[in-house]
């Protein structure tokens, strides 16, 4: 009766949206990316590469995501050299990234929630496991997949006390549908308790921590050599570097706002802006044209663009390379309430990190970070201004800061390892 009721209503929103899919197409609205998959319809390409495999699937709802999935990825490949993996996002952003790192077999889109369409894709690939990443709790999917016999984990686990009262308003669907997980590798006892509240057997659950930790040590931040020569060149004209990274709509006005107030006093300062989402670069960019500043998105650098002011990152997979170079970094989705983005991604590389106060996806690690003094809270483009002036102002305090954000990320490696025992009790 439960499954009866949700997919009445997903059926009913399908027959709704379908007369107006020719409008939406021509439009270019973004979640029709990669539709046929989204449907259960693949390539013959990838149908012939996961013939008869039975695959691993691993499933990372966005960029981030995918990004704590690559070491996994490596991981069931060495360990299981004769599995395949198949890698599932839910945007063109993380479909594009795995692509790019090349930890798996074959990509594709992830289907809808739909007993249909669910059940034409576990057919197509009849995965030997699936995993999924982080919050993903899809009814139709676990339910179908346990019912041929798939074994699926939640893996690097996680859920936010807002998500938890959201979750529990449907406590009649989603409170059986996490009952159908295998097991669950969460992040931190408070996960753990969280799940438990939600509906999961508390024996289902094994503290992991979170994958973001322990991101693959050996992807290399490629191309730094060319990078510094073209906008952090040494000797006279050496520059000072601050990278904004996965801003969303509301952020860059701050983030300029405070670029301009720090500008009077470190002249050869340059922002790099990334901008979370690939749709927004033109949006962006207009921002930039109306403050008069003189900027070069990534994909138009010549060989010398020392002398710019922003630089507009709209390419994909460069961030930790800019991050890499940084002399300070704030990471976005945190001034707005999205709930922030991987501030462990430049403290892994050593760099002050700043954030605003909406950091409930990396609530535990923010809270590690500004104890230990590794990175700080920012809530305004004052606040913003003034704590990353102090840090241009000071290499050493740069350096002590980046050397603590470094040590809250070692304080929580061996993330995979445990990931992987885990893993390893379905693979055999």
């Amino acid at each position: 009766m439960v499954y009866w009721a949700y997919n009445l209503i997903l059926t009913l929103a399908l027959i709704l949206l379908a007369p107006a899919l020719p409008l939406f197409f021509l439009l270019r609205v973004r979640w029709l990316d990669g539709f046929a998959d989204r449907l259960g319809f693949y390539s013959p390409e990838i149908r012939r590469l996961m013939n008869g495999a039975r695959p691993i699937w691993i499933h990372a709802v966005s960029a981030g995501e995918v990004l704590s999935m690559g070491g996994l990825a490596k991981a069931i490949r060495k360990t299981f050299p004769n599995r395949k993996v198949l890698v599932s996002s839910s945007t063109a952003t993380g479909v594009e990234m795995a692509r790019q790192m090349g930890a798996a077999d074959g990509t594709i889109f992830f289907p809808l929630d739909h007993p249909l369409i669910v059940r034409r894709a576990l057919q197509a690939f009849d995965p030997t496991l699936v995993i999924f990443l982080e919050t993903e709790i899809w009814p139709n999917y676990l339910w179908i997949a346990h019912r041929r016999g798939i074994p699926v984990l939640l893996l690097s686990g996680r859920i936010s006390a807002r998500s938890l009262r959201r979750y529990r308003w449907f406590s009649w669907l989603f409170g059986r549908a996490v009952r159908y997980f295998s097991a669950l590798g969460v992040q931190t006892e408070r996960d753990a308790q969280r799940m438990v509240a939600l509906g999961v057997n508390r024996g289902k659950i094994t503290i992991t921590g979170n994958l973001k930790y322990d991101i693959d040590r050996t992807a290399t931040v490629n191309g730094n050599g060319k990078l510094r020569r073209q906008f952090s060149p040494e000797g006279p004209s050496a520059r000072r570097l601050w990278v904004a990274g996965s801003t969303h709509y509301g952020e860059e006005t701050i983030i300029l706002d405070a670029y301009e107030a720090l500008k009077s006093r470190f002249p050869g300062l340059m922002l790099v802006l990334a901008p979370r989402h690939p749709h927004r670069f033109g949006e962006v960019e207009k921002l930039l044209q109306k403050r008069r500043l003189r900027y070069v998105k990534k994909s138009e650098v010549a060989e010398e663009m020392a002398s710019i002011d922003v630089l507009l990152l709209d390419s994909m997979g460069e961030l930790l390379s800019f991050y890499a170079l940084a002399d300070a970094t704030f990471v976005g989705g945190s001034l707005v309430n999205v709930g922030g983005h991987n501030i462990l991604e430049p403290a892994r590389l050593r760099k002050p990190v700043f954030f605003g106060p909406y950091m409930s996806n990396f609530a535990e690690a923010a809270a590690e970070m500004e104890q230990r003094g590794g990175g700080a809270m920012v809530r305004t483009k004052e606040e913003l201004a003034r704590e990353l002036a102090k840090v241009l102002a000071d290499s050493h305090l740069a350096e002590a800061m980046g050397d603590s954000a470094r040590s809250v990320v070692a304080r929580h490696g061996g993330v995979l390892a445990q990931s992987m025992q885990l893993v390893s009790r379905y693979l055999g």
